[in-house]
């Protein structure tokens, strides 16, 4: 598997995760403290806005295990599947919290 193909199923994963985590409750209900305020909080803008941010603060969680196992001489290819692997558990622990 190429690179690009393992870091796009990554992101993959991380959007699912943004659709899909418990945390996205929480995150839409502090909406008056990231939503700027030129924006009418409807539920389409506020959801959006609080999926990506669930999104990319799964990216950057799986991504800190792919980072020491580079930092420890892992190959770049080893740290991206660690990388994919580590979204997966993550999409997959806000999928079973859902109960799908």
């Amino acid at each position: 598997m190429s690179r690009e193909t393992t870091f796009s199923l990554t992101v993959g994963a991380c959007l699912i995760a943004g659709l899909s985590s418990p945390l996205l409750f929480i995150v839409f209900a502090l909406h008056p403290v990231w939503l700027p305020e030129m924006l009418r909080p409807t539920q389409e803008i506020v959801f959006y806005g609080a999926s990506l941010i669930v999104a990319t603060l799964t990216l950057l969680l799986s991504a800190l295990p792919a980072a020491l196992a580079e930092r420890m001489g892992a190959s770049l290819d080893t740290a991206l599947k660690i990388w994919l692997f580590g979204a997966i558990f993550l999409a997959g622990v806000g999928l079973l919290g859902r109960g799908f």
